[in-house]
């Protein structure tokens, strides 16, 4: 007896979206993959429809009509709109957190102060709704702070960090003059920043794989602090102290929403900063995958997600699975970015494979030529035995394209060979 196909919906765009509707084209069962909301580049194979990311009922009515066996919601505009409960009170199988549970990850201050609630050790902070507070602060502050909004982004970098008072108070003096509210200054943390990312019904959670985060935007860790602009997995730095730790952090985590009735349901990311051997500052909560390390994580993983997904969503979870089947390879991955609007990108198609580039805001013409827009184009990803062979292959793409103002890392996982 042949099973049903199953149909899934993406909500969201960017790198991560690709990334995971690709890894559920090699799934056996699948029937037809949609994303909303329509992109100007699309995947082969996949199905784009225009429905706003938020539209909770117009996509409860698409995927009724549609028979879709799972949602999965990426951007944190269809998290904050809820629509995890909206579809869980209409009989659907969504796999991701509630607006409640997700504010942990889609709030940078409650998230902080949610760390020092559960006693995670987390960089010295404090949280302002007026700007004479937050000034004060500055004055008494360690150097460099970090300075973040509120609202946490995945595709708009939300933080700054300044070495000087100066700096500081000017950019305080922007934020609040848009009206921002619950700003976050911390001290910044000196080290190098890893993400462990977790599956979780909201009760159990396993591990899937570290990764080593490349944040700031030029080589060296110079320029502009970012959300993520490169990374290698695993993370051959993070010990199996520093895991322990973590795992103890994500069970405070969960029995406190639990306690909170609001379970988190979904991908958790715990980003860190590793300051010596086995010590760590926990930095912030991530939602779902990255755009710079979403396929890095998914071609090391061998299980069948799908199947994951429902275990939690069913409540099976912590009864099937005892860890997360991953390969013995290693991802390295590099985001590219733009200066400049409609600037002609060359050399796309002299990469031999292009499912290894997944599109952030790049445009594409009638004419099949990329233009970029200002900022995160895409994020090119490689997978190999070795993290030196990944490397290898993922610069030899790298050199293929040019482009006019437009810029990668160059020394992601330099001088990594274990």
């Amino acid at each position: 007896m042949l099973e049903e196909k199953q149909n899934i919906l993406i909500i969201g765009q960017g790198a991560n979206i690709s990334a995971i509707a690709k890894k559920f084209l090699n799934h056996k069962n699948i029937g037809e993959i949609y994303i909303t909301p329509e992109s100007s580049i699309k995947l082969e194979n996949i199905k784009y429809i225009d429905i706003r990311e938020d539209d909770t009922t117009g996509l409860l009515k698409f995927a009724l009509e549609n028979n879709i066996h799972l949602t999965i919601p990426v951007s944190e505009k269809a998290l904050k709109s809820d629509i995890v409960s909206f579809f869980q009170a209409n009989g659907q199988n969504i796999f991701g957190p509630t607006k409640d549970a997700a504010t942990i990850a889609l709030n940078n201050a409650f998230g902080k102060k949610f760390l020092y609630k559960i006693h995670a050790q987390t960089s010295k902070f404090g949280i302002f709704d007026k700007q004479q507070l937050a000034e004060d602060y500055l004055k008494s502050a360690k150097y460099p702070v970090t300075i973040k909004c509120s609202e946490y982004s995945n595709i708009i970098d939300d933080r700054l960090t300044c070495p000087t008072i100066s700096l500081a108070s000017e950019y305080l003096s922007v934020l609040f003059s848009k009206n921002e509210s619950d700003i976050l200054i911390e001290e910044f943390t000196f080290g190098k920043t890893f993400t462990v990312y977790y599956i979780t019904d909201g009760y159990t959670a396993i591990p899937i794989t570290s990764v080593a985060d490349y944040k700031f935007t030029e080589d060296g860790d110079g320029g502009i602090l970012s959300n993520g602009i490169g990374c290698y997995a695993p993370d051959f730095r993070i010990s199996d102290i520093i895991l322990s730790r973590l795992d103890n952090i994500i069970k405070n985590t969960l029995s406190s929403l639990e306690k909170k009735e609001t379970p988190y349901l979904g991908i958790l990311g715990v980003e860190c900063v590793l300051t010596g051997e086995d010590r760590f500052f926990v930095s912030e909560f991530k939602p779902f995958f990255q755009h710079h390390d979403c396929a890095a994580v998914l071609n090391l993983i061998d299980d069948d997600l799908i199947k994951i997904f429902m275990s939690c969503i069913n409540g099976f979870f912590s009864d099937e699975y005892e860890q997360i089947k991953t390969n013995d390879f290693a991802s390295v991955a590099a985001t590219v970015t733009a200066r400049q609007y409609n600037k002609h990108i060359n050399g796309l198609d002299k990469i031999e494979d292009l499912s290894n580039v997944d599109f952030i805001k790049t445009k594409k013409t009638n004419n099949d030529s990329y233009l970029t827009e200002k900022g995160a184009l895409f994020t090119l990803t490689r997978t190999a035995g070795t993290l030196s062979r990944a490397r290898n292959y993922l610069y030899e793409d790298l050199s293929e394209i040019h482009c006019e103002g437009i810029k990668y890392r160059k020394d992601i996982c330099a001088n990594k060979n274990p």
